[in-house]
């Protein structure tokens, strides 16, 4: 009767761990689904257990370490995969400006010359005023350094003056 007892415990005892150990990998298998962080304590939370039964068997302590290492490293690869996808998105959407602009200054060009406005018209006209100007240009330079020239003249000899007064 003793020994009818002990062989129920048990039995029960055995349930008990293999329903537990059933709920911690259903748990883990969770957390990997939703991509949530895997450590010991938020498999035994989502499990229905405590730490310390995680750590009774070392061979499931020891797989939710190894699972928590690849997340860690494969979280990491992947933010940096992100990073780099966003910089190449950011450069593209900068060409793409570019190109637009581009684009837009083309079609400007394109619509200058349909609806009949000589191109070669126009730089001569430009042409001619740029060399008018330029014309201007120089006689303002020749009377500035003509002016220059005098007032140095003019330094030079009251210098000399002040020197014969003393």
């Amino acid at each position: 009767m003793l020994n009818n007892k002990l062989t129920g415990l048990s039995n029960a005892s055995e349930k008990k761990k293999q329903e537990s150990l059933h709920r911690t990998e259903k748990a883990i298998a969770k957390l990997i689904e939703q991509k949530q962080k895997i450590t010991i304590r938020a498999v035994a939370r989502e499990a229905g257990v405590s730490v310390s039964y995680i750590y009774k068997y070392p061979e499931l302590s020891y797989k939710i370490q190894k699972l928590r290492e690849q997340q860690k490293y494969s979280l990491t690869r992947s933010d940096r995969s992100n990073h780099n996808l966003a910089k190449k998105a950011e450069k593209l959407q900068q060409e793409k400006a570019e190109l637009i602009q581009e684009i837009t200054e083309l079609r400007a060009i394109i619509d200058k010359k349909k609806t009949g406005e000589n191109l070669l018209e126009d730089l001569k006209t430009e042409n001619m005023q740029l060399a008018a100007e330029n014309r201007q240009l120089k006689r303002d330079l020749k009377y500035t350094k003509q002016n220059l020239q005098e007032a140095r003249e003019f330094i030079l000899r009251e210098g000399r003056s002040e020197q014969d007064q003393l």
